[in-house]
């Protein structure tokens, strides 16, 4: 029950500091720290002095510290390694994943509850942290999954239903594989589509199996309130519904990336 409730805790943690790293090359693991010692400065530089972390480490560095933590005898990080990264096939995530949790580990458990409960809004009675999505207890909404994949990634998936392609209907796999190939996604609830499409520099062209060619899809996902706002790949694959439908709605070819700025970039 421990390990359940400290994987939820370090999820919740990775979902709040990825969008404030991911696109960080040097000094990960030290701005991690000093992300969740907000307000403590003094803490964070002393555990970045005393184990010799640096602003301007690189990944690699990082990665070494990471590796010699894992294979301690004395860590029990297996079960994170085990249930949590098991989607993930972006191996710069599962890189920066294990830093928030080294990060984690240094600060110390109660140091992330706190960060958790700043980051929370305010409704009135307090809750603990529990290990289903808290989100659950929303209204039903349709969400509008938006992503941009390469030509050839959509066309293996037209080949696959074939006959069943103007049905549209897709399974909850094979849009968690769209997700993985993703260079840019965004989900949002289906009132929000148009003011984000209208930026969008698409062409009305045949989809060729060309490498150099982006596409544009937007699925509308049943019962997808679970999934509106996500940041995190793992994270949305992770909380998107496995019942209720999910219907390919547009698709589009992109004459460039213009548009795009509002989307999550991997």
């Amino acid at each position: 029950m421990a390990n359940e409730y400290l994987e939820t805790l370090y999820q919740n943690v990775f979902e709040q500091v990825y969008p404030q790293i991911k696109d960080h090359k040097n000094g990960v693991l030290y701005k991690v720290i000093y992300i969740l010692l907000e307000g403590q400065e003094s803490k964070a530089d002393e555990i970045c002095t005393d184990l010799r972390i640096k602003d301007n480490a690189s990944r690699e560095d990082d990665r070494d510290l990471i590796n010699f933590l894992i294979f301690q005898p004395r860590l029990i990080l297996s079960p994170f390694g085990d249930n949590w990264f098991k989607n993930i096939i972006n191996p710069d995530m599962v890189i920066l994943a294990w830093i928030v949790i080294i990060a984690c580990l240094f600060v110390g458990v109660p140091v992330c509850i706190q960060y958790i409960k700043r980051k929370q809004k305010p409704t009135g009675n307090t809750t603990k942290l529990q290990p289903s999505p808290p989100s659950q207890e929303l209204p039903p909404l349709t969400a509008a999954l938006c992503l941009v994949v390469q030509a050839s990634v959509f066309i293996d998936l037209k080949n696959k239903y074939l006959n069943a392609w103007e049905d549209k209907r897709l399974s909850c796999p094979d849009v968690k594989m769209l997700i993985d190939y993703s260079s840019h996604f965004l989900c949002i609830g289906v009132k929000d589509v148009a003011s984000i499409e209208e930026h969008l520099e698409i062409t009305r062209e045949e989809i060729t199996n060309d490498s150099n060619q982006e596409v544009y899809i937007r699925i509308h996902v049943d019962k997808g309130q679970n999934i509106i706002g996500k940041q995190v790949p793992y994270i949305l694959k992770r909380d998107l519904p496995s019942d209720g439908q999910r219907i390919l709605q547009q698709y589009y070819c992109l004459k460039n990336l213009s548009g795009l700025e509002h989307f999550n970039h991997i």
